[in-house]
C-alpha cells in the first residue's frame, strides 16, 4: 500500500493528496522537515547516509524526511527522529527556526536542544550508517569538502543564523 501525503499550494494551504513517491503536479508542493539536535556543548548531531544509497551516498546531514497526510510539521519531525535514529525529541526543547522552499517542496527547519547519548541512538539501517556530534567549525570543514547533503546545507544556514542571533558570540 502506498503512503499518502498532503499537497500544498504555494501559500502552503493543503489542497489535495497524492502518493508519496509519485511526481508532484505542477504548482503543488509537499512538506519535508529537518531536525537539528543541539547538545549543551554547542555541537550539532549529524547522520550519515548509507554507502548503498543511490543519492548522496556516504554524505552527512540532518535527521528528517517527508510529512505524511494529516501530519503537522512537528509530528513529522518527531516521527522521522524516532524512525531514523530511535530518539524521541521533546517538544518543549524544539523551535521551528525557519522554512525554505525548493521546487515542489517546503522544508521546515527544527532546532531541538537536547542532549542525546550516541550510544542510545538506534540507527535505521536503510537510512543511517553512522552518527556524530560536530561543532559548527567541523561542519564548515565538511561542507568545504562536499561531505554535507545540499538540502542539509540550506537548512543548516537557517539554523546557524538563528543560533547566532539567540546565542551571540557562541556560534561565530
Amino acid at each position: 500500500m502506498s503512503e499518502i501525503i498532503d499537497l500544498y499550494d504555494n501559500a502552503r494551504q493543503i489542497i489535495a493528496q497524492g502518493e508519496r513517491r509519485a511526481p508532484i503536479p505542477h504548482g503543488l508542493n509537499k512538506l519535508s522537515v529537518q531536525a537539528w539536535f543541539l547538545n549543551s556543548n554547542g555541537e550539532i548531531l549529524l547522520q550519515q547516509r548509507p554507502h548503498t544509497m543511490a543519492k548522496y551516498a556516504d554524505m552527512w546531514g540532518k535527521t528528517g524526511g517527508g510529512a505524511m497526510a494529516g501530519e503537522t510539521s512537528w509530528l513529522a519531525c518527531a516521527r522521522e527522529c524516532c524512525e531514523e535514529i530511535g530518539i524521541t525529541p521533546r517538544i518543549e526543547n524544539a523551535t521551528l527556526v525557519g522554512t525554505f522552499k525548493r521546487k515542489n517542496k517546503f522544508f521546515d527547519v527544527w532546532l531541538i536542544e537536547q542532549d542525546v547519548n550516541l550510544a542510545d541512538i538506534i540507527m535505521q539501517p536503510d537510512e543511517v550508517q553512522s552518527v556524530q556530534w560536530a561543532t559548527p567549525g567541523r561542519i564548515s570543514e565538511m561542507r568545504a569538502h562536499g561531505q554535507i547533503i545540499p538540502s542539509s546545507c540550506d537548512g543548516y544556514e537557517i539554523l546557524i543564523k538563528y543560533l547566532r542571533r539567540i546565542y551571540p558570540n557562541k556560534f561565530d
